[in-house]
């Protein structure tokens, strides 16, 4: 029978304790110390560089709690707005663009490689308008798909909040006013103005981080004795989201890399944060490339 093997936190603390031990024993240390040592410790690599595009969903699928409804982005209008936006991008040269599309989905690939050859059109949704008009015009060979798919329903959640309606409900009517007014103002952004303006807009920082926000705001409040169904749901959201990040290591295998990662916009403040963290990605600024 194979043994699991768990690294503990406990575990970590105790390796880095002993490992600390014997680097101070086989190297002496100066009098006085700085934090550029510390520094140090972190591996000596070149960080790639991420452009993280977040958009509505063109395609209005209606996938999420709140829902932009837009109109047609295959209208001549908008397709001319769209072959901006990717004039605007290509400025960043990447080497590799990214889509929310299931990791390493073969369908989304097969559908790239037709559209290449013209053997079709490109459907409504931001990873083909965008994604894939970008990659075919830098001469990409290939798409890549990096999502993961995990639900978000949580009957727990539900629950509790039935249970006590007059403590929790507040939470979750007060998300349901600024979800409705967020689509309208979004709404507002889009008809008067153009596809480039609007990406300009929701790739603001701080319209990123009050969509992450909402999660804190809503959700983790909702808890009760040892039944933590709102901090629950937000786990899955950072899981999902963690596991996205970690397929920007499985595409990104030559050092030249600079990828365009193509999402919607809810995901944007959370992978921008990992990559913060993370000493192999660095996070360019989008704004600067949608300003013409």
């Amino acid at each position: 029978m194979k043994h699991l093997n768990i690294i503990t936190p406990l575990f970590v603390s105790i390796f880095l304790m002993f490992s600390w031990s014997a680097w101070t024993q086989s190297e002496e240390l100066p009098k006085e110390t700085s934090q550029s040592e510390f520094l140090q410790l972190l591996p000596n690599v070149d960080p790639i560089p991420i452009l993280y595009l977040g958009s509505y969903h063109m395609s209005n699928p209606g996938a999420d709690q709140f829902n932009l409804e837009s109109d047609d982005v295959l209208a001549p209008k908008r397709q001319e707005e769209l072959k901006e936006v990717a004039k605007l991008l290509a400025r960043f040269k990447p080497t590799k663009i990214a889509v929310e599309a299931p990791y390493g989905d073969s369908a989304t690939m097969a559908r790239y490689h037709s559209y290449v050859r013209g053997e079709l059109e490109l459907r409504r949704s931001e990873e083909e308008q965008v994604g894939f008009r970008l990659a075919k015009m830098l001469g990409h060979e290939d798409i890549y798909p990096i999502d993961v798919k995990m639900g978000l329903e949580n009957t727990e959640l539900s629950k509790l909040i039935g249970e006590d309606p007059a403590k929790f409900g507040p939470y979750m009517g007060d998300l349901e006013k600024a979800g409705s007014k967020a689509m309208k103002i979004m709404g507002q952004w889009l008809n008067d103005g153009t596809i480039r303006e609007m990406l300009y807009k929701m790739n603001d920082p701080q319209i990123e981080n009050i969509a992450l926000g909402v999660y804190f705001q809503s959700f983790v409040p909702i808890v009760q004795e040892h039944n933590y169904a709102g901090p629950d749901m937000v786990n899955t959201w950072y899981h999902r989201n963690i596991q996205i990040f970690s397929n920007l290591h499985q595409i990104s295998d030559r050092p030249e890399d600079r990828i365009l990662v193509v999402y919607g916009q809810g995901h944007i403040p959370l992978l921008k944060h990992f990559t913060q963290l993370s000493p192999y990605f660095e996070a360019k600024d989008t704004q600067e490339y949608l300003e013409k």
